[in-house]
């Protein structure tokens, strides 16, 4: 009896998949995908605009993007107007869309990319301002522009920002770039200007809701409202005609309502020779010096004698001009008080940051005077560095505070 066996069939049945690809990016909110596009570099941000339909509106919809040539090739006259155009045409296709963050770098220095020289000629600064333009009629709110390492022979020109919509403006300039900058804005409240310009100063601002700002470089012509917030950092003035110290004096006396003020080394002692305006309203003073040598400290007393109602006080450390030891030493607790500082009895909160090319004994004997006469102190923060000798660490903690103040000793790393 033959048993029939079933054979069973060699072939294979097709496994039906049911994975299927599913366009990730396309199911985000579009707020998150322009986030994540706005962290790409303009020639990537083209690129994700081909793929598709709906890449393409998310590319030119995005409100947040920056524009740096330090990452573009643009080695030769051929080479920037294909960058500039895909630029003007990205611009033309998003027509008014709003754009509530641009930033423009522009670095078109010689032999970026291999040993060509770069294209340097004047449609380079045609094309810069009809970019910033385009940016203010989009509502944008914050502009940023780097033009410090662009080197045209006549410069991009004046340039004027007129906005009902910008909250926020930065630029940072050398010295041939501009030859006149105009901000008019209602809405600005943050202002960052780093002025390197030693032949071109007309600088203008009119806005009278500013609360922060940031002026490192040269003073200029100003019409500001009533500052919360403003940092002065004057650069070294080469030009006889432009006089540092009544700049500053001039630029301080029109916002002598700031509320809380940095001023570098070299604005310190340029206020000194010209006199200081009242600042009754600062409470929170910051200064950033590279040492304490007598005569910073000289012209720093008079500027800490109009701030009569200062409650905190920071020191920070910058780069030292160098002091010889006798310079940055002599002035102990003695000259401190007799200094009369009118703030001290109301003086809650301290930070001294100790150079790391530290000098002398004179802001040893600062620290030690706030902490045996301020009597309102709360806390003190003190950062020194490896350099500092354990006598001076043993005279700050023997120090007799006259308040419960907490000390903290941070070394520097």
């Amino acid at each position: 009896m033959e048993t029939c066996r079933a054979s069973k069939s060699s072939e294979k049945v097709p496994r039906v998949s049911l994975e299927f690809r599913v366009d990730r990016l396309s199911s985000l909110p579009d707020e998150i995908t322009h986030r994540i596009l706005s962290l790409l570099p303009f020639g990537d941000l083209s690129r994700f605009g081909s793929l598709s339909k709906r890449c393409r509106e998310l590319h030119l919809s995005t409100p947040r993007f920056r524009l740096d040539l330090s990452k573009v090739d643009i080695s030769t006259c051929d080479k920037w107007s294909r960058f500039a155009n895909s630029v003007d045409r990205f611009l033309d296709h998003r027509g008014e869309s709003r754009i509530l963050h641009f930033g423009i770098r522009f670095d078109v220095r010689e032999h970026i990319f291999g040993n060509e020289t770069p294209c340097i000629c004047e449609g380079v600064g045609r094309r810069f301002i009809s970019w910033i333009e385009n940016a203010l009629r989009c509502k944008v709110e914050i502009l940023d522009i780097d033009i410090s390492r662009i080197h045209l022979e006549n410069g991009v020109g004046d340039i004027t920002i007129e906005s009902s919509s910008l909250k926020s403006f930065s630029i940072s300039s050398n010295s041939w770039t501009v030859c006149r900058l105009k901000i008019i804005g209602h809405k600005l409240e943050d202002v960052r200007i780093d002025w390197r310009s030693e032949w071109c100063t007309t600088v203008s601002i009119f806005a009278s809701d500013v609360k922060n700002l940031e002026w490192d470089g040269i003073t200029v012509n100003h019409q500001l409202g009533t500052l919360e917030r403003a940092e002065l950092s004057l650069a070294n003035i080469i030009r006889r005609d432009l006089s540092p110290d009544v700049k500053a004096v001039d630029f301080l006396t029109s916002v002598h309502r700031v509320k809380a003020l940095t001023l570098n080394h070299n604005t310190i002692k340029a206020l000194f020779k010209k006199g200081i305006p009242p600042l009754e309203n600062v409470f929170d003073f910051s200064m950033k010096i590279g040492n304490f040598s007598i005569e910073l400290v000289l012209a720093l007393v008079p500027i800490l004698r109009a701030m009569p109602n200062l409650t905190i006080l920071d020191v920070k450390s910058s780069t030292p001009p160098r002091c010889l030891l006798n310079e940055c030493s002599g002035l102990t607790m003695e000259y401190w008080r007799s200094s009369k500082l009118p703030f001290l009895s109301q003086l809650k909160e301290v930070t001294v940051d100790l150079n790391r090319h530290f000098y002398g004994s004179n802001q040893i004997e600062f620290i030690r005077f706030i902490l045996e006469d301020a009597q309102s102190l709360r806390k003190m923060v003190i950062i020194y560095p490896l350099r500092l000798g354990k006598g001076h660490l043993k005279k700050l903690n023997e120090s007799e505070k006259i308040s419960n103040a907490h000390v903290v000793y941070r070394r520097f790393k």
